[in-house]
């Protein structure tokens, strides 16, 4: 039984003479600056449920402008025709971003609507240093207003 161990001193100690080191640990992937103004579309879908049934496969061409500071996210949205006019009737046309945060290549963020005093929360990540795209939801009044994807690029 002595012997596996003497060999395995042995062996430790050969490597720290020799200047042999453990593997440094993998270092994470650097975070994603989001700050700026990012444009493209957003597409609704599934459309069951759809507060706005006109609305399903709607595509509207939007913008965000992010602000990043650390990892909290705020800034600007807005909505404009695309395929169809903006949710409730082409008045969801403008947003603040009221929260939000970024980790990595993953962003959240909240846009308050005042039109319709919607809260619709999008979900992304960065598929480079100028692209994005994920998904939202919209709720109003308590329920789910409108879903679907958003792809953006970064002007």
């Amino acid at each position: 039984m002595m012997r596996p161990l003497l060999v395995l001193v042995l062996t430790l100690t050969a490597a720290v003479n020799l200047g042999v080191t453990a593997p440094a640990a993998a270092q994470p992937a650097p975070a994603v600056d989001f700050t700026g103004l990012w444009k493209g579309t957003i597409r609704v879908f599934p459309c069951i449920g759809l507060r706005e049934p006109g609305r399903c496969n709607a595509v509207n061409n939007i913008s965000f402008t992010i602000i990043q500071d650390g990892s909290k996210i705020s800034g600007h949205y807005t909505c404009a025709i695309g395929n169809y006019i903006c949710r409730n009737g082409n008045a969801d046309n403008s947003g603040k971003i009221v929260s939000g945060d970024a980790n990595g290549k993953n962003i959240r963020f909240n846009v308050l609507v005042p039109a319709d005093v919607s809260n619709c929360r999008y979900t992304g990540v960065s598929i480079s240093r100028d692209q994005m795209r994920g998904a939202y939801t919209c709720y109003v009044g308590g329920g789910i207003g409108e879903q679907g994807r958003f792809d953006v690029m970064r002007e």
